[in-house]
């Protein structure tokens, strides 16, 4: 009788043992007492689930400072970031027609400007993850600058209405061949020049002359490159041309680039691109070498070097071939995590007026060999983590009277002073 009960008291013990605690046996014989348990089971599911789809979402390469938005169809790991960037700027000549001349961005003289309101959709491309695109969608005056069709000239006295503008679209393929051939189809940024269209990553306010005049600033097209090695890669593309989304005429442009860092500290990137850019003409030929190379000799200091020369096939007046060249210099110094000075100085040689649509007759003058000159000074400080604030001085000089003036003249020089606030998200 007494290894009966023993046996009986195991039983009733496991089973009261494998119940929750706290629950009577009446709950669990009723069906509301069920139901209860079921609701439990959802909840903790539901944050299994959650959390299940935060961790792919990291793996899928999500950068620092980029919202990452989940989609259904397994496209985890896009990402999502922008800009807003607010500027004044002061002209100390005062012109009446409030223009600053031969600037590209800042274009408004005396006015405070919303440059460009910038938003960014991405899903970058991985080894894991071969397939991508990008959208850059700009709102502002830097738009109406871009949305200006101008067979690639990049002055502004020919400009858009439209504030809203397509940056970048396109498709992105990581082919397995090799250490990786990366692949993009549609509309993209220029691979020239030292300075970019987004003001936020560039080290002064205003874009120099040959970021202006010298080049392009986006193509439509395709672009290949590879990476020969982890210090040496190189790039292979064809486009519609310079500036333009619908072709201007029945011939493409080549881009040929190459990017190295021969050693820590050192950058070096050299661009060709080659084609017939006037509309309606397939033989007369346009060319571009562009040269940039950085240095950082120490931790706070960096240094770079804009070289440039084109060159165009009966591109000036009286069927003459059209030359321009330019170099440029900068350099940043961080005085601090949050503070930043930055200089910059430049020389630009537009021979036969083409680029910056200089035309002789302006004063008596008899050639259309326009040269100019440029020094800038930019100080930086971050507010916030999410807010910098520029201040910055320019002199532009000349060797021709073109500058705008109050008194409806011209000057050989033009001074500025300018703010500006940048907010990235």
């Amino acid at each position: 009788m007494k290894k009966k009960w023993t046996w009986w008291s195991v039983v009733l013990l496991t089973a009261y043992c494998l119940l929750p605690t706290g629950r009577s046996w009446a709950a669990y014989s009723s069906e509301a007492g069920v139901k209860a348990e079921i609701e439990i089971l959802k909840e903790r599911l539901g944050k299994l689930e959650s959390q299940l789809a935060n961790q792919e979402a990291a793996k899928a390469g999500a950068e620092p400072g980029h919202a990452v938005v989940q989609l259904p169809s397994g496209f985890h790991g896009v990402q999502m970031s922008g800009f807003v960037d607010t500027s004044y700027t002061y002209n100390m000549n005062e012109p009446e027609t409030n223009v600053n001349t031969l600037r590209v961005f800042d274009t408004r003289a005396n006015s405070v400007m919303l440059n460009n309101a910038e938003l960014v959709i991405e899903k970058p491309v991985s080894s894991e993850s071969p397939v991508g695109f990008r959208t850059d969608l700009d709102f502002g005056t830097d738009a109406e600058v871009l949305g200006t069709v101008t067979g690639g000239l990049g002055n502004n006295s020919a400009t858009s209405n439209d504030e809203l503008e397509v940056q970048q679209a396109f498709v992105e393929y990581l082919a397995p061949v090799g250490n990786g051939l990366d692949v993009k189809v549609g509309k993209f940024v220029t691979m020239h020049g030292a300075e970019v269209i987004e003001s936020k990553d560039n080290w002064n306010i205003s874009r120099s002359f040959l970021f202006g005049y010298a080049i392009p600033f986006t193509h439509t097209g395709v672009r290949a490159t590879y990476p020969v090695t982890e210090r040496f890669s190189t790039t292979l593309g064809v486009n519609n041309g310079w500036d333009v989304v619908d072709d201007n005429n029945q011939a493409k442009t080549i881009e040929l680039g190459m990017a190295a860092t021969p050693m820590d500290g050192v950058s070096l990137g050299g661009t060709y691109m080659v084609g017939a850019e006037q509309a309606g003409d397939n033989s007369r030929q346009r060319s571009l070498l562009d040269l940039v190379l950085g240095y950082q000799p120490i931790e706070p200091l960096q240094l770079k070097l804009n070289y440039d020369y084109g060159w165009e096939d009966d591109g000036a007046a009286y069927a003459n071939n059209a030359v321009w060249q330019g170099l440029a210099g900068y350099a940043r110094y961080a005085l601090s995590d949050r503070a930043a000075l930055a200089v910059r100085g430049e020389f630009f040689n537009d021979a036969d007026g083409v680029r910056t649509a200089y035309t002789s007759g302006i004063n008596g003058i008899t050639d259309n060999n326009l040269r100019l000159y440029e020094f800038t000074l930019t100080g930086e400080y971050k507010l916030h983590e999410h807010l910098t604030g520029r201040l910055e001085y320019r002199h532009d000089k000349a060797d021709s009277k073109i500058f705008r003036s109050d008194d409806q003249g011209q000057r050989s020089y033009q001074d500025t002073i300018a703010l500006e606030f940048i907010a990235p998200f």
